[in-house]
């Protein structure tokens, strides 16, 4: 029977399995050296990262040993740098800050000495012009007054000696009060002596030993008052000294912060080493830079080897391309993304493929180059097998398969016998498509759904009956 189910039209190319673009890799040292060790056969599968050799690397450990001591060295001499430094900033600040405080005392003491001196000079002169100007009118009126009133004591003291001394005489007092009597009268006296010696003094004036001593007293205010000052000004001038020198130390400092700066830099220059000596020794162990398989190995423990001279090829397996030919007529029909059917020598079931890359036509074989993808995760295929690949141009979605066997030549001409309801074969010319397995595309002469004869077809002539024989899977039978 003939039946509809969508057709792909197909191109054929064949050619050999290799690795991918990208996927293969011949290994060699970075660093130049003697092979220690080679960890790896050919044949065999290797991981990415995985180390494949191991090349001499003690001379480069004994280097990556001392880069990694100079740069411990360079670090703890850029630490006592940055702690040399920072007491020194510590001290240079504290002794301006003690310094300033000293600068503000001796300017206090200073303003205090002065003013102690100015005041005693003061007292000093304002005593000198006392001496100098003598006693004033008013005092010498009231010392006037002193013995007038003193006088007056002594007669009134003197009047009453009298009296008590009659009365004594008649009998009426005592001696006791005579004698009471003649003493207030001595003291009287005495007190108007003493007033008018206060007196004669005031009006005499002052002494010249007096004055003397008083104008001496003035000049050694005057000179405790610039000693002083002189004293002072001297302190403050030290004071401000050393508050400059405080500063000037700030310059020392950055001197030392400047070491720091330098010593740090170094420590970062001695890790930047030790970080290139370590990865130095790092290339001593080689790595596979992809999964795969070691499709060969060219050197051996022993060997010398450099970055030019591989010591092994590696392919990778997840995935092969098959690169393939076909012919340049059907270069038109060919791109990028289309999927394929490959088959492959030594293994039953065809895999999937998918065109990359569509290459030009060789202009001495005349055929177009393409490359196919073909997934390899099943690890069973290897590089340089032969394969065919079927790659599919284009589907028709209503395409109509018959069985191949249905396919007779009738002269030149290919045709099918198609049974009608009548059981007589009916003899039809056919335009064919592309094979489908065992079935066959036919593009005209049948429709979906008739029968054709399958068996004995080449021995048929048209309207000869026939007995049908229903196929229970007619799609099977055509495909």
């Amino acid at each position: 029977m003939a039946v509809a189910r969508p057709v792909q039209d197909t191109v054929a190319a064949q050619g050999l399995l290799g690795p991918v673009q990208g996927g293969a890799a011949r290994v060699a040292p970075v660093l130049s050296g003697r092979i220690q060790s080679v960890n790896v056969r050919e044949g065999e599968h290797v991981t990415a990262g995985e180390i494949v050799a191991v090349m001499d690397h003690a001379t480069l450990d004994a280097q990556t040993a001392s880069a990694a001591a100079a740069a411990q060295t360079a670090s703890i001499q850029a630490q006592e740098a940055a702690l040399a430094a920072k007491a020194g900033a510590a001290d240079q600040a504290s002794s301006v800050r003690l310094a300033g405080l000293a600068l503000d005392a001796a300017r206090k003491d200073r303003a205090n000495s002065v003013a102690q001196a100015r005041l005693t000079l003061d007292t000093a002169q304002t005593d000198l012009h006392k001496t100098e100007a003598g006693a004033r009118p008013q005092e010498i009126a009231q010392a006037e007054q002193v013995v007038l009133q003193n006088q007056a004591t002594r007669d009134r003291t003197a009047s009453e000696v009298v009296r008590v001394h009659s009365l004594l005489t008649s009998g009426i007092d005592s001696q006791r009060q005579l004698d009471d009597a003649k003493t207030a009268e001595t003291i009287a006296g005495a007190n108007l002596a003493a007033s008018r010696q206060a007196l004669a003094l005031l009006r005499a004036g002052a002494r010249p030993e007096d004055l003397q001593a008083a104008k001496l007293r003035v000049k050694q205010a005057e000179a405790a008052l610039a000693a002083a000052q002189a004293d002072g000004s001297a302190q403050v001038a030290k004071a401000a000294a050393a508050l400059v020198q405080a500063h000037q130390a700030a310059l020392q400092v950055r001197v030392k912060q400047q070491d720091v700066i330098a010593m740090t830099s170094a420590a970062a220059q001695k890790q930047a080493d030790m970080r290139a000596a370590t990865v130095a020794d790092s290339y001593c162990q080689v790595c596979a830079p992809l999964s795969g398989i070691v499709v060969k190995r060219y050197l051996n423990p022993g060997d010398m080897a450099d970055s030019s001279t591989p010591i092994l090829q590696i392919g990778a397996d997840t995935a092969l391309d098959l690169q393939a030919s076909l012919p340049a007529d059907e270069a038109s029909v060919v791109a990028p993304g289309q999927k394929a059917s490959v088959s492959i020598d030594g293994i039953k079931s065809a895999v999937a493929g998918l065109v990359t890359t569509v290459g030009q036509v060789d202009a001495q074989t005349g055929l177009l180059s393409v490359r196919i993808r073909v997934d390899n995760r099943s690890g069973v295929l290897r590089s340089g097998q032969f394969a065919t690949a079927r790659i599919v141009v284009k589907i028709n979605p209503h395409g109509v398969l018959v069985p191949r066997n249905a396919i007779v030549n009738s002269g030149g001409q290919p045709a099918v016998f198609v049974v009608g309801a009548d059981n007589t074969a009916h003899h039809r010319d056919v335009q064919l498509g592309p094979d489908q397995g065992n079935g066959v595309e036919v593009r005209s002469g049948v429709s979906a759904g008739e029968q054709v004869v399958t068996t004995g077809a080449w021995e048929l002539d048209e309207g000869v009956k026939v007995q049908p024989h229903v196929i229970s899977n007619p799609e099977r039978a055509a495909s």
